[in-house]
């Protein structure tokens, strides 16, 4: 955030950068810097051993600037760049004093400007932010902040709910010190030492044909979003996340394509865009909803919904209340539905369409995992067709008179 003495070249002063034009930049005897064209204010600056770092430069007064330093690059993207340097600007304190990063409230708004497009799991992040993070840390002081507060908040958390979350807490939030260390927001990572301890057993929880069956009316009566989500998660077999903040725009025709940012992969260079063919019935039921943003499913318009344990206890007492009502009398401990959660939809869609007789192979290609064989080097098929006739098959687990049930 201080002064830095760049060669200015005057053919690199200003251009529209894109990711080729930013990754052609190469070092020189001096460092330089290229100002983007799209937002005023962003610069990338290319140090003399090649280090390329994203600054925004902000209004502090009527006649004084100062620039934040935003991540480097390629790790942050030009894309991205223009999104966190947008997030500094708009956050700007009165008419063009920048934000000083003061409190972990702070830090995180900051972290989110940067790591939220990059990162799959932002939503788990952000979630796990607003329902520990925030009330407990939110107003501490990044001086004062300490590995007890690390401490304090697992303790909380596995006291108010259990172990496994508490560490899931802890895991979430950590990299957020680390990354600020990185970017030289903090000197030290007060949390680098803080272990999460428990770590949840791999779940293996599969709904019952009468689960399915029930779960899927409970969703028939539920209004838009939450109602047609739950239908959508089931009849897709995407992940929560990616049916969560399903954008108009990654539907073409009877196609939905997940960009390869959304997608998870062990290393984020190596993801790829996700194709699912929709079937039928998916492709009718998304056609329904209403347009009322970028989101096909939202309360808000400008974001998408956050589906979590509240709208997964109201499916539940509907189910169970369902039951009861049909059997006329207390369900018995073994007739309730517990024990389950939004990623259950996934597993038992895929035990579904296995038992529809659908091979693995093609299961694992609706699941966008990727395929680790020898014979994928070679093998470009998408299997489009392939795919469709499995989700087909999903859909007649929820429709009777569908003709792959008959």
């Amino acid at each position: 955030m201080g002064t830095h003495n760049f060669a200015q070249d005057p053919h690199k002063m200003a251009t529209r950068l894109n990711e080729k034009k930013a990754a052609d930049l190469r070092p020189r005897a001096e460092g330089y810097e290229v100002r983007d064209e799209v937002v005023p204010g962003l610069v990338l600056r290319v140090g003399k051993k090649g280090t390329k770092v994203w600054d925004v430069v902000v209004q502090t007064g009527p006649k004084s600037r100062k620039r934040v330093r935003l991540g480097t690059f390629p790790s942050l993207s030009v894309k991205d760049a223009r999104k966190a340097a947008e997030t500094i600007k708009e956050n700007s304190i009165g008419a063009g004093r920048a934000r000083e990063v003061r409190t972990v409230g702070e830090l995180f708004e900051r972290y989110a400007a940067a790591r939220a497009p990059q990162m799959r799991s932002w939503h788990d992040v952000q979630s796990v932010w607003h329902v520990w993070g925030e009330p407990r840390l939110a107003r501490v002081r990044l001086s004062d902040l300490s590995i007890h507060h690390g401490l304090d908040l697992r303790d909380h958390v596995a006291l108010h709910s259990s172990p496994l979350r508490a560490a899931s807490v802890i895991r979430y939030l950590r990299p957020m010190f680390a990354w600020a260390a990185d970017e030289r927001i903090i000197d030290v990572n007060p949390w680098a030492t803080l272990k999460a301890r428990e770590k949840a057993p791999a779940r293996e929880r599969v709904l019952s044909p009468s689960e399915w069956q029930a779960l899927w009316e409970a969703a028939r009566r539920e209004p838009y979003p939450f109602g047609p989500f739950l239908k959508v998660l089931m009849l897709s077999a995407q992940r929560l996340s990616n049916v969560a903040q399903m954008r108009w725009d990654e539907l073409h025709g009877d196609l939905w394509i997940i960009p390869r940012e959304k997608m998870k992969a062990t290393r984020t260079a190596k993801a790829a865009a996700h194709e699912v063919p929709l079937s039928s019935a998916l492709a009718a039921l998304i056609a329904e909803q209403p347009r009322l943003g970028p989101y096909v499913f939202t309360t808000r318009g400008d974001r998408p919904i956050s589906p979590g344990s509240r709208q997964k206890d109201r499916f539940t007492a509907a189910v169970n209340a369902a039951a009861a009502q049909a059997n006329g009398r207390p369900l018995l401990p073994q007739e309730v539905l517990a024990d389950w959660r939004f990623h259950d939809i996934r597993r038992t869609a895929a035990t579904l369409m296995t038992g529809g007789g659908v091979s693995r192979f093609i299961v694992e290609r609706v699941l966008g995992h990727a395929d680790r064989g020898v014979t994928a080097i070679y093998d470009r098929n998408i299997y489009r067709t392939e795919k469709r006739a499995a989700l087909e098959v999903l859909a007649a687990t929820v429709d009777p008179s569908h003709p792959t049930s008959r």
